[in-house]
């Protein structure tokens, strides 16, 4: 198994794709907002604001009954982007709610309409339409690719596939493991596949 990391994937975005002996898989890559938003407000990061604000609230709330002023707002200083942290995990969460209720409250009306035959058609054609990134995350054996055409401009390598009618097209700017992974991929006789 080998990985080719660095790959932007049209449609999609930035992946990495992992080799086997019998095919590949398209591993998206997260944005890095996708990661700093992981990163600042993910579990991990409001388990600690929470005992923080916890551990932290609680002796300056104690040391400003006990008259030690100067060190209680010190310790709530800490606090504040302790708190910050919470409210917006808080909002967030909320948020998502709010859409997973909207969603049954957008079903439970939507679903009488579907006695009309014309709604009826459009809600299975909506059902049944494919996303842009479907390629995504799935196992691709060699046997499903249909023609494949590999592109060379200077360093940069672009290598065109057809998974079951769609068109998605590989680059990687350092593009000599792409090709040679694709290559090596397509030329295994197991697979019945030509060079």
């Amino acid at each position: 198994m080998t990985d080719v990391t660095g790959v932007r994937a049209r449609p999609g975005g930035r992946v990495t794709l992992r080799f086997t002996g019998t095919g590949y898989r398209a591993l998206p890559q997260p944005k890095r907002l996708e990661i700093w938003g992981d990163r600042l407000l993910g579990d991990a990061t409001t388990g600690i604001s929470l005992i923080v604000l916890i551990v932290f609230g609680g002796l300056a709330a104690y040391l400003w009954q006990e008259d030690a002023k100067p060190v209680s707002v010190l310790l709530l200083v800490i606090c504040v982007p302790c708190l910050l942290v919470l409210l917006a995990r808080a909002a967030i969460e909320s948020v998502g709610w709010l859409f997973l209720a909207a969603a049954v409250v957008g079903a439970v009306l939507f679903a009488p309409l579907l006695l009309f035959p014309g709604a009826r058609r459009w809600a299975t054609q909506w059902w049944k339409k494919k996303p842009a990134e479907s390629h995504l995350d799935k196992r691709i054996r060699v046997t499903d690719l249909e023609p494949v055409s590999v592109e060379r401009n200077g360093r940069a390598v672009t290598v065109t596939v057809l998974i079951d009618g769609a068109r998605i097209r590989y680059t990687a700017r350092d593009g000599d493991a792409l090709e040679r992974e694709f290559r090596a991929m397509l030329s295994r006789p197991a697979t019945g596949v030509g060079p």
